[in-house]
């Protein structure tokens, strides 16, 4: 099995990614969208996997797998 590994952002710190269903990324969005505290929203287009990691302290990317495109696309992000 041929695998590779692909960067979908520089980031500060660890690395920490987390997956989610389309569903699960979209309650999360609704969550963030509610919360005063954390700004921002995920919107999954596909039914890909979304990743999301936290690329510096306060700052969280999300990305979809395009098959179409052949690359991650970003569909979000959240700040707290």
């Amino acid at each position: 099995m041929n695998q590779s590994v692909i960067e979908l952002a520089p980031y500060t710190g660890e690395a920490g990614l987390s997956c989610y269903t389309p569903a699960e990324a979209r309650k999360l969005s609704e969550y963030i969208v509610s919360d005063t505290l954390v700004h921002g929203a995920i919107t999954p287009t596909m039914r890909t996997t979304v990743v999301c990691g936290f690329v510096d302290e306060t700052t969280a990317v999300c990305w979809q797998y395009s098959t179409r495109e052949h690359a991650f696309i970003q569909v979000g992000e959240w700040v707290t």
